[in-house]
């Protein structure tokens, strides 16, 4: 008896330990809901009711790969630069970044293949094998694919060639793709014809025309005030708060709210001149290829995500509409995360620039409030030092994180507002929406391996 009673004695102890420390030691979360990895081991794989936001690192463009809390997935561009194809960007310095790791340096690197590669890698989690949605934002190299006459030819067609969107078409199914363009391609001019890169847009419209006709995918034109353009595909009765708004393309602008529609912010077609499509810049009247975006926001419960492409006010001084990154963020409003605006360069992210010709000012910033700000570099200047000192100054409490770092971004006063580089970026949103973490992984292993933990953050 005494030695039941001594038994029962400890059983006892150690339940009222096991509550002391519950109760007063260290949150231990539940697994899969704020579960915050563990540093030197790889990512845990995606969980039914968790949003994954992936900004896969190349070192070439833009490339974000997005799980739905059902297991729906969308891409938001592929990134492809004219680095993979052997030619030089002379306007930025890109060395810096590249003294970590350089893909393009390896045999027969093509950044349409590393991005599909991540992808399936996250697919075996969903067990989903399909690209439900594909997003291309707009025809610039650094979203769809450098190009070039030394580019394999695709294995399924010998009409084109492996660019980097068109080489994940042909790796991995895909449901439905939207662009600016579709059908005709002809906003603000021909583009297969006439834009600076009508040979890679041309190779890029006979791959989607050819997966279309060939494997069933189906191709629309970015609707901007649509709700309905990306829905979830397996549980949509089971996440009702879970919207992509389409927020603008082509200057047409979402009026906000519940309504569906949108307003034309550019000039009538008519209007719209310029002698040298090829060379079109900021003094010309028409739109540079990054004001015709597609910019979207995913929401999740309380938690939001803007993508808001190339957005830019570049040439606002002379044609006031060209700032259509400071309307598309008034109508969109606050924001938990934000992809940089066009990679962070000069004239971008609104950080309070005005015009000396009409006194306008560029404000994103001020109605977007973004929480964490994460920057897909591929240059030494990515972010800019100068959209770097507006930002940081705007909101010293904001969290950045970068794909790539170089010393431009390490010798800034703020840099310790990096909470996360020189990797994937992850972003893994829990609870409904309610809170999430951002995991910075290894990118050149191919292992997915956590290096970086942020700490929880609270949906706004």
């Amino acid at each position: 008896m005494k030695r039941l009673l001594t038994l029962l004695t400890i059983f006892a102890f150690s339940i009222s330990c096991g509550q002391d420390q519950k109760e007063n030691g260290p949150d231990v979360p539940e697994p899969g809901t704020k579960d915050p990895e563990t540093v030197g081991k790889p990512i845990s794989p995606w969980k039914e009711g968790q949003l994954d936001i992936h900004f896969v690192n190349t070192t070439t463009g833009e490339s974000v790969f997005l799980i739905f809390p059902d297991g729906t997935q969308m891409l938001v561009d592929a990134a492809g630069s004219l680095a993979e194809t052997g030619q030089v960007n002379s306007s930025t310095a890109n060395t810096g970044i590249r003294s970590r790791w350089d893909p393009t340096r390896e045999p027969g690197f093509r950044a349409g293949k590393f991005i599909a590669d991540y992808i399936l890698k996250c697919m075996e989690w969903t067990g989903n094998k399909t690209l439900d949605y594909v997003v291309c934002t707009h025809f610039h190299s650094d979203h769809f694919g450098g190009f070039s006459n030394t580019l394999p030819l695709s294995d399924l067609s010998g009409t084109y060639r492996k660019q980097s969107l068109p080489e994940v078409l042909d790796l991995i199914p895909a449901g439905k793709l939207m662009d600016r363009g579709w059908p005709d391609y002809e906003y603000p001019f021909d583009m297969r014809t006439k834009a600076s890169n009508s040979d890679a847009v041309s190779n890029y419209v006979t791959a989607v025309k050819w997966h279309i006709s060939e494997n069933g995918l189906v191709a629309e034109r970015f609707r901007a005030g649509a709700r309905d353009q990306v829905v979830l595909k397996r549980k949509p009765s089971e996440y009702p708060g879970f919207v992509v708004q389409n927020i603008a393309v082509n200057g047409e602008i979402w009026n906000g709210g519940t309504s569906t529609d949108a307003t034309a912010t550019f000039p009538p077609l008519q209007e719209i001149q310029v002698a040298n499509p090829k060379s079109v810049g900021n003094a010309d009247n028409c739109p540079e290829e990054n004001h015709c975006t597609c910019v979207l926001k995913v929401s999740y419960g309380s938690f939001d995500f803007f993508e808001g492409g190339d957005s830019q006010y570049d040439g606002m001084s002379s044609f006031p509409w060209k700032d259509m990154e400071t309307p598309v963020a008034m109508v969109t409003g606050p924001v938990d995360v934000m992809k940089a605006d066009h990679h962070g360069v000069t004239n971008t992210n609104g950080y309070g620039y005005t015009s000396k010709v009409t006194g306008k000012k560029a404000e994103a910033l001020k109605y977007l409030r973004p929480t964490c700000w994460i920057v897909n570099s591929w240059t030494d200047g990515h972010p800019r030092e100068a959209v770097l000192d507006g930002v940081t100054s705007l909101y010293p409490a904001m969290d950045i994180y970068a794909t790539n770092v170089s010393d431009v971004q390490r010798s800034h006063a703020r840099f310790s507002q990096f909470k996360g580089y020189n990797g994937h970026i992850v972003v893994r949103v829990y609870d409904g929406g309610a809170v999430y973490r951002v995991y910075t992984v290894s990118d050149s292993d191919g292992k997915m391996t956590v290096e970086k933990i942020s700490k929880e953050y609270k949906s706004k």
